[in-house]
């Protein structure tokens, strides 16, 4: 299809997107609609050479989730000057900076951006990540007016396969790092059921006969698993929903530490063994 084309038929998904991206930015109202403007302006700039830029290697909703998150981190840069961390957070560390940067620079409240951190740093607490932001020194941001003509040119030089790839596997890795950390933490039935499941590739049936669990209740207990997964991941600051769009046909970046988890069974010796548990 052709990029203008393609920008006609998907005018809603391109205005959900833009949405999406202004509300975690927390960017509402007149400047949220400047934003969209922008935005929309961007994708059509020198004949809509940004949707001629993808792919298809990741969904269109991923592609333009990078690309508009992206140019408003641009705008921002623009409006507000280029953010740096402080002395004391370049000293406290790279956790203190990472927290920092999510209180001054993206505004996020404190209790939305201590569970990123803890995410990004397994080896701190809630109560150590609590302590740091008491020792960051208060930071103003000195805004500056600066034309925004520019703004535009952003997304058509930046929007290419590195910046996709760089992106994706950032996601990536801090995604397999929170799921990790929260199967590390169940129960030992409940871990060997989501890694058999995808792990293994068994079939609900298969994990049935193996564990001696009614085969029903299995496919309820699976979606809550799942469920308390994409909590762990809101909680992180991570929208599975984006992930799921972002990350596409990249899973190969995916590493949850279900195939090669220290406990698991080859499938070969569990349809072994399954075979034998019928046979009797």
């Amino acid at each position: 299809m052709e990029p203008a084309a393609l920008f006609q038929a998907n005018l809603t998904l391109i205005d959900r997107v833009i949405a999406g991206v202004c509300r975690r930015a927390r960017l509402y109202d007149a400047d949220a609609e400047d934003f969209a403007s922008v935005a929309r302006l961007a994708l059509m700039e020198d004949d809509h050479a940004i949707l001629r830029k993808w792919e298809a290697r990741s969904s269109l909703e991923g592609y333009l989730t990078i690309v508009i998150r992206r140019l408003l981190s641009d705008q921002r840069n623009r409006d507000l000057g280029r953010w740096h961390a402080s002395a004391d957070a370049t000293r406290l560390g790279p956790a203190a900076v990472l927290l920092e940067q999510l209180l001054t620079r993206d505004g996020r409240a404190l209790e939305e951006a201590v569970p990123i951190v803890v995410s990004a740093h397994p080896e701190l607490r809630h109560a150590d990540v609590v302590s740091l932001s008491e020792k960051l020194p208060p930071h103003t941001k000195r805004p500056r007016a600066v034309a925004l003509e520019g703004a535009v040119l952003f997304a058509t030089e930046r929007a290419d396969a590195r910046v996709l790839e760089n992106e994706t596997r950032s996601l990536s890795e801090q995604a397999s790092r929170v799921v990790r950390r929260a199967i590390d933490g169940w129960p030992d039935e409940d871990a060997m059921i989501l890694r058999f499941r995808f792990g293994s590739m068994m079939s609900i049936a298969e994990i049935s006969r193996m564990l001696r669990l009614p085969q029903r209740p299995l496919y309820r207990r699976i979606e809550a698993m799942l469920a308390a997964l994409r909590h762990a991941l809101d909680g992180a600051g991570l929208d599975a929903a984006v992930l799921s769009s972002v990350i596409g046909e990249a899973s190969q970046e995916l590493n949850f530490g279900l195939a090669d988890w220290k406990n698991a069974i080859p499938r070969q010796s569990l349809e072994n063994d399954a075979a034998a548990e019928e046979s009797r």
